[in-house]
């Protein structure tokens, strides 16, 4: 997989995409889009604004806290 389109738009690199194990990959499928597979972020075009992808990914910080039960 490539890097992480959300961190690139932040000019946060040297992340790869995490596939499958990323919140944005997991969310997609649970919001019955017609394949259900793949990137929220890229499927909704959610990159054009610093702002929105900065806050993104500070949901996915939060969600993967409460996942490991911190």
């Amino acid at each position: 997989m490539g890097d992480c389109e959300l961190r690139a738009a932040l000019g946060i690199g040297e992340k790869h995409c995490e596939g499958e194990s990323c919140l944005y990959w997991r969310a997609l499928g649970h919001l019955g889009t017609a394949d259900g597979t793949g990137c929220a972020i890229q499927h909704f075009e959610l990159l054009g604004d610093d702002g929105v992808a900065a806050w993104l990914l500070t949901v996915k910080a939060r969600f993967e806290q409460v996942e490991a039960g911190s």
